[in-house]
């Protein structure tokens, strides 16, 4: 069973609140404009200063892990969730940062001026939830239910990422070494990309963005306040856009080759 949803009540808490609201839109611009790192690096203007997509990607998953990480340590016990949610960032920071390490697959560059602001905005969020959650009055049972959602959430996000990055590096060993058998391909900036395929990649185009949506619906569940809700409803608008404007990118490199009906990011819906 999950918690009540605690709304604040001061008039910060209802301020942040509502400009939390606006990043519900945020799906309209990403869709449209997608921000410039990963496939969409190209669009970074060559005057600003550059890292590695790799470095970038540490710049913005490693505040926010450092954030939580603190937030762990210095935990109430208030209402008996603070040190749990604060975990549960932690935890998820930290998977980003291994799988930055150890599983993706990356080419090109990204403007650190982007990471940096991506990584504050990762940052201040789970500065948000940490610091809102010791307001939270005292509940008891335990979080099975939002517990269920996370690991689900992160699992799933974690294969799909470790499918394609293998789907991936194939198509790069096959590029330098061409056999009849290849998969369907197209080049992108400096690597082969595929046409994902197994599991999730058959049903939509973005599977591990579902699962990573669930497991933010997880944070939020143990988390039992509206903020974290708004949270994990604004990273499901971003993603969804971004979820677009990868289907329409992949439709550019593949064209007819591309699967015809594969859904953006939710199966059957959208």
């Amino acid at each position: 069973m999950l918690p009540a949803i605690h709304v604040p009540t001061s008039a910060a808490g209802l301020g942040i609140a509502a400009v939390q609201c606006l990043n519900l839109a945020s799906c309209f611009n990403e869709a449209s404009s997608p921000a410039p790192y990963s496939k969409f690096a190209a669009a970074v203007p060559e005057k600003q200063a550059l890292v590695s997509s790799r470095t970038g990607m540490f710049v913005i998953y490693a505040p926010a892990l450092v954030v939580s990480s603190i937030a762990l340590a210095t935990a109430p016990a208030a209402n008996g969730r603070e040190a749990l949610v604060a975990a549960l960032l932690a935890a998820h920071m930290l998977k980003r940062c291994l799988e930055v390490a150890f599983v993706h697959a990356y080419s090109g560059r990204v403007a650190l001026s982007l990471s940096c602001a991506i990584g504050s905005f990762y940052a201040l969020v789970c500065l948000l939830i940490t610091a809102t959650q010791r307001g939270v009055p005292h509940y008891a049972g335990a979080p099975v239910a939002a517990l269920c959602l996370y690991a689900v959430g992160e699992l799933g996000n974690l294969y799909h990422h470790v499918l394609l990055a293998k789907q991936r590096a194939g198509q790069q060993k096959r590029a330098k070494f061409p056999t009849s058998k290849a998969p369907i391909s197209a080049r992108g900036g400096s690597s082969d990309y595929v046409v994902p395929t197994g599991a999730g990649f058959d049903l939509c185009t973005m599977p591990h963005y579902l699962f990573e949506i669930v497991a933010w619906l997880g944070v939020a569940a143990a988390a039992g306040q509206l903020n974290a809700y708004l949270v994990a409803l604004g990273m499901a608008s971003y993603l969804g856009g971004r979820a677009v404007a990868t289907t329409r990118w992949y439709e550019a490199k593949f064209g007819a080759k591309w699967p015809k009906g594969r859904a953006h990011l939710v199966p059957g819906v959208f």
